[in-house]
């Protein structure tokens, strides 16, 4: 499974302390949390420059949109899809990526794609 795989389905929960994701089962729904990653502090300097040039833009944005902008964001989600990707698995026939609860191992399949005889013999 690539990243590009997990981030179909996810939350960006992320503010100007830190990173987290939360990441969605396509066929239940269930939901899987990273652990919140702090960020290290912009450069004092160029936190202040930013800051009093674009105040007033600034002044109505979200703290997720103030660390989406931020340097290690992607290295962050990067690191989140590393963390909660054993509870997720792509189905070979239908392509969803679903957790582990609606995963057969014994089938390798998403519940929705093996037959009802096999769905009886992997419970």
């Amino acid at each position: 499974m690539t990243a590009d795989t997990l981030t179909r389905e996810y939350e960006d929960l992320s503010t100007d302390a830190g990173f987290q994701f939360r990441f969605h089962c396509e066929r239940c729904g269930a939901a899987y949390v990273s652990h919140f990653q702090p960020c290290a502090p912009e450069p004092e300097g160029l936190l202040e420059t930013v800051g009093e040039l674009l105040a007033d833009a600034q002044h109505d944005a979200s703290e997720e949109h103030i660390a989406k902008g931020h340097p290690e964001h992607e290295g962050a989600l990067r690191a989140a899809v590393a963390e909660v990707a054993e509870h997720f698995h792509e189905c070979p026939r239908c392509g969803d990526l679903v957790c582990d609860a609606c995963w057969h191992r014994a089938v390798l399949a998403c519940e929705k794609c093996i037959p009802s005889e096999a769905r009886s013999r992997a419970s």
